[in-house]
């Protein structure tokens, strides 16, 4: 038996707004509530106990590359499971989740551009694509991206994410 009843069956609970996904992040360091556009501000860094967020690749090739100067490369190398790999998920069915996840064909993206007018080629790991892993497709990107660089003799700089 309860001690309170409630006496008016008329009373209705407030109605919840709702607010849209991805507008507040939850620092998992120091647990504070963050906004993310205001964290974005600050690099994806939590301004409260400075833990590093993860970053997009996209945000990286803003930040380095020069505005406009970016060609990617290598845009055809696409994931295959070579090896018929076994583990206990299908590597060939987390290649698929991982490309419809993130929409990207792989775990890397390489361009040619330019950091304050010098040319450099760029290679970006996603981590967001089976943790950044290093696949077939990784390893011909890199390798690629450091003869296309000794090619054109520029520096290769490479953003791991892992």
């Amino acid at each position: 038996m309860s001690w309170f009843k409630r006496k008016d069956k008329k009373f209705k609970d407030p109605e919840k707004k709702s607010v849209p996904d991805g507008l507040w992040d939850k620092c998992p360091s120091c647990t504070e509530i963050l906004y993310r556009p205001e964290m974005e501000k600050n690099l994806s860094v939590c301004h409260h106990c400075d833990h590093h967020f993860r970053v997009a690749p996209q945000v990286y090739v803003d930040l380095l590359l020069d505005n406009g100067s970016e060609i990617q490369l290598f845009q055809n190398l696409e994931s295959k499971d070579f090896l018929i790999f076994k583990a206990v998920k299908k590597y060939a069915d987390q290649i698929v989740a991982a490309k419809t996840k993130t929409g990207e064909k792989d775990a890397i993206k390489v361009y040619n551009g330019k950091i304050n007018g010098e040319t450099v080629v760029l290679a970006i790991m996603n981590f967001r694509f089976i943790g950044g892993s290093m696949g077939s497709v990784v390893g011909e990107a890199v390798s690629r991206a450091i003869q296309k660089a000794d090619e054109l003799k520029v520096p290769f700089l490479l953003v791991c994410a892992s």
